[in-house]
């Protein structure tokens, strides 16, 4: 258990429905297993995510399968109701983040890495990390939330494909939750076989959590795992473990 069994609040936020479950499912599911509460917040509706759709279409679509797919997990869901590829870094987006992380009050923020390769995604994460001190912050104008009285702590997970990723400061064993994971990112099925296919040329994105998750969890001295890095933000670094460790030997 993390941090001498406090109960902690997770809130990981992320650009499009079925981010989160490809990325950082088997942590969010460790979480939850531990206790501990998760939110999960995605910014952007998925209107674009379909070769056969029309955008109000597929919006509905995604939204109940990121339903079905939160509740694998033991999630809250948030959709915070963007269109693809219109989150931008701008004063008012910015102010929702504020009052996002005010409202959900977390402990612990996982979010995109800066380096990832569309700017729905990159942009989540910079906003996400750069309003982590700030919902802290009073007398922000038009701010709807009060203000925490924390500062969280921001962990950076991998890029897809994990193509432009930076050595990991963690690693989390998800080998027992690594088949809740798959669970979880096939319930988002009409991703699969339309647009992560015709959009990407992937045709088994199951074969790809396979081998990274094995990847990683080699490791480490896991079956399976994923990593992050954290955000090295003074003064806010903690000299306690905020994510589920590796353990060697069974758990």
């Amino acid at each position: 258990m993390t941090q001498a069994n406090r109960k902690l609040t997770i809130l990981a936020t992320a650009a499009h429905p079925d981010d989160i479950e490809l990325q950082i499912g088997g942590t969010l599911i460790r979480y939850v297993k531990e206790g501990h509460r998760v939110v999960m917040a995605i910014a952007c509706t998925g209107n674009v995510g379909s070769k056969m759709h029309t955008g109000p279409e597929i919006e509905a679509i995604r939204a109940v399968e990121a339903a079905n797919a939160a509740k694998v997990i033991g999630a809250e869901l948030i959709i915070m109701g963007h269109k693809d590829g219109e989150v931008w870094q701008d004063n008012a987006t910015w102010k929702e983040y504020v009052d996002l992380l005010r409202h959900i009050n977390p402990d612990v923020i996982l979010t995109h890495d800066e380096h990832d390769y569309v700017h729905d995604h990159s942009n989540v994460g910079e906003m996400t990390y750069r309003a982590a001190i700030w919902a802290s912050v009073a007398n922000i104008p038009d701010t709807k939330n009060p203000p925490m009285t924390h500062i969280p702590t921001v962990f950076f997970f991998e890029t897809i494909g994990a193509i432009r990723s930076q050595p990991a400061d963690y690693y989390v064993d998800i080998t027992q939750e690594f088949q809740q994971k798959l669970e979880a990112f096939r319930c988002h099925e009409s991703q699969h076989g339309d647009f992560l296919e015709k959009q990407f040329g992937v045709s088994d994105w199951f074969s790809y959590l396979e081998a990274l998750g094995r990847l990683r969890g080699f490791q480490c001295g896991a079956k399976y795992a994923e990593t992050f890095r954290i955000a090295p933000t003074w003064p806010n670094q903690k000299t306690y473990r905020l994510l589920p460790p590796i353990q060697f030997g069974p758990r």
